[in-house]
């Protein structure tokens, strides 16, 4: 009568599919582990491009006045030109 009166019992998931289950969301974890190093990386790549860009609009804002202050022998002579030719 045990049968007849408590209810019936359901089998939970086998070994394989835990298994399975568990290697899916291992290599979702990896996978947005590596989407994450990569957007990392791109941004640091942005990052460096845009520090030497500004360094470069810098320098050639600030290099002219620099070799006109710099101290010579004769400062009213101007910066010499020098070719290759």
């Amino acid at each position: 009568m045990g049968g007849i009166i408590s209810k019936p019992k359901v089998q939970g998931p086998s070994a394989a599919q835990l298994k399975k289950e568990a290697d899916a969301l291992k290599a979702q974890d990896e996978e947005k582990a590596l989407l994450a190093e990569q957007s990392a990386a791109e941004d640091r790549k942005q990052i460096e491009e845009m520090q030497s860009m500004q360094a470069r609009k810098k320098g050639s804002r600030y290099g002219g006045m620099r070799s006109l202050l710099a101290t010579r022998e004769d400062a009213e002579i101007g910066v010499k030109k020098t070719t290759l030719g």
